[in-house]
């Protein structure tokens, strides 16, 4: 795939698309979330050798076009997986988690997209990243905290296992 065929092609949906790469990128409007987004268009070259331009901007016309109600369901569950991780830890900022994220960028792959979020009043050091499916149905989240090495799970269980293990003994 030229890179530069993607950019041409992109260009009824993006604005000013950009060719930095092996990727494109520029802003859109993303009307279901009531903002503009910069949408990431990764075609995966040095994985995918069949990727078709047009496959990769239907994708992003998708990702564009999806409804009110499906972004709901998207913020809906996002919100729901950070507040059954933090459960009823103490917060220092009562402002509800879903009128604090903010959807920063995305990046749109032929078989999924992920979305970058941050919540500056609940999480200030975090960024949160969201993977849809093809669907654009929810299947992982991360939560990213700034400076701190990040630790994967594979499921809730493990997390509040290593969470209750017992930390040993502490320095004097």
């Amino acid at each position: 795939m030229e890179i530069e065929r993607l950019v041409e092609a992109l260009a009824p949906l993006l604005r000013e698309p950009v060719a930095e790469g092996d990727f494109a990128y520029g802003m859109a409007d993303l009307p279901a979330a009531g903002t503009d987004v910069m949408v990431n268009v990764d075609p995966e070259l040095e994985d995918r050798a069949d990727v078709e331009v047009a496959a990769l901007v239907d994708r992003v016309a998708a990702f564009l076009a999806l409804t009110p109600e499906q972004w709901a369901a998207i913020v809906d569950r996002v919100v729901a997986e950070i507040e059954e991780a933090v459960a009823d830890q103490p917060i220092a900022e009562t402002t509800a988690l879903r009128d604090d994220l903010a959807l920063t960028s995305s990046v749109v792959f032929v078989d999924a997209v992920l979305l970058s979020f941050v919540a500056p009043l609940q999480l200030p050091d975090a960024l949160v990243r969201v993977q849809l499916d093809s669907d654009h149905r929810f299947e992982d989240l991360e939560v990213e905290i700034d400076g701190v090495e990040p630790v994967t799970f594979d499921s809730l269980d493990d997390l509040l296992d290593h969470l209750s293990e017992d930390p040993g003994p502490t320095a004097p």
